[in-house]
């Protein structure tokens, strides 16, 4: 998208809010669709009454854009929610398959989840097991674990329900990373510290810290 083509539209939902959708769709669908452009079909189909569905939605298929086969398929009724979806998953974007299963109904979980799981991002499987009810948590769990970032091990412990908060600690533990460490103590509380000696923790750390700088 770039500043002359919003610049079409705006123009073009101006025409149609003072001549109606018949002269907006008579004067100007044509053009739209030959120019092939998918904000500019997504922006039609969206927003014009009876425009063509259909051929609009072929202008997003055919540019294969996972970001706009997402939009088409959350926003336009009357949407192909398979066809948009089958691009998404052909893209293996992580993003856009996390939001589809999240924002689209119908949406093929399962399979959105696959593509998920076999890139191995614990990012996604993270905000994959957090987000999606019919995810399988331990799937997901399993990734981050082996990921050994405790980042993301801290987050999946505090934020996932049906976690194993022992087996995420233990990757923390052996990080020796102590921001996080400290972080998994206090919020947490697996490694049952008293308040008093994480603060000290925590003191300590950041004492650390300046020393090495």
């Amino acid at each position: 998208m770039n500043n002359k083509q919003e610049e079409i539209f705006e123009k073009i939902k101006e025409y149609y809010k003072n001549y109606g959708a018949q002269k907006t769709i008579l004067n100007f669908e044509d053009d739209i669709l030959n120019l092939n452009r998918p904000y500019l079909s997504y922006r039609f189909a969206r927003s014009i009454e009876g425009a063509n569905v259909n051929a609009h939605e072929q202008v997003i298929l055919k540019s294969e854009d996972s970001y706009w086969c997402y939009m088409f398929a959350r926003n336009v009724e009357g949407a192909n929610i398979e066809a948009l979806e089958k691009i998404v998953i052909e893209s293996k974007n992580l993003e856009y398959c996390y939001y589809f299963a999240k924002y689209i109904e119908r949406a093929n979980i399962k399979v959105l989840e696959q593509v998920v799981l076999e890139s191995k991002d614990p990012k996604w499987c993270y905000n994959f097991a957090k987000n999606i009810k019919e995810a399988n948590v331990k799937a997901h769990e399993q990734i981050v674990l082996e990921s050994k970032d405790p980042y993301w091990c801290f987050y999946f412990a505090r934020n996932v329900e049906g976690a194993n908060i022992e087996a995420l600690g233990q990757v923390v533990l052996e990080s020796k990373d102590s921001e996080w460490y400290y972080r998994f103590a206090k919020e947490i509380n697996l490694f049952k510290y008293s308040k008093e000696e994480i603060d000290t923790k925590d003191i300590k750390r950041l004492v650390k810290t300046l020393k090495d700088e």
